[in-house]
């Protein structure tokens, strides 16, 4: 049932970016045509709608765990946010690099959303106000890494183009330890 949801989920998010409309100054439409086909190995509309929602999401995320690794009150949770970080950088990276493969340039169709665990600008403001600034660091990571979970496993479920799912599994296994890690530090 879980699963189900997952994909019910994945899906929305798919047709949501297929609605929306570029950001004009920001980022040109991408031009119709082969990018909507999958390539030899299969990368289709929907692994390109997983690895734009990701950098989205990840793009924020760091801004959070960059919060994190400088605000936080315990050492402990400071050395989690900057490894998190990086790790989320990292992760963008590679995604941006399987779209360069694809010769499909990124186009971040979630720029100013209020999508689950993708932390906003205004929580992120909140956060910088916070009267219990590792509190609520740790509860916006945990939503981000819970919700990222959620869209990973269903990348997995929906994603034909083998490098892509790679990273969606990877993905998977990654949160699951910064989550073990994340209660460690309470």
């Amino acid at each position: 049932m879980i699963r189900l949801l997952a994909l019910v989920l994945l899906a929305a998010a798919l047709v949501a970016c297929g609605q929306q409309a570029p950001t004009p100054a920001r980022h040109p439409a991408p031009a119709p045509g082969p990018q909507a086909v999958a390539s030899k190995g299969g990368f289709d509309a929907t692994a390109r709608a997983f690895v734009e929602l990701v950098i989205a999401t990840d793009d924020q995320a760091v801004k959070l765990l960059d919060a994190g690794a400088e605000h936080a009150r315990k050492p402990e949770l400071r050395r989690f946010a900057g490894d998190l970080a990086a790790a989320r950088r990292a992760e963008a990276a590679s995604l941006r690099e399987i779209l360069g493969a694809e010769r499909i340039p990124y186009v971040d169709n979630h720029a100013g959303h209020d999508m689950p665990g993708m932390p906003t600008e205004a929580e992120l403001l909140a956060l910088a106000a916070a009267d219990d600034f590792d509190a609520e660091f740790t509860r916006l990571t945990r939503a981000h890494l819970t919700e990222s979970t959620t869209v990973a496993r269903s990348g997995v479920d929906a994603i034909a183009d083998p490098a892509t799912r790679s990273a969606a599994e990877a993905m998977v296994a990654e949160r699951a330890a910064a989550l073990t890690s994340l209660d460690a530090l309470g």
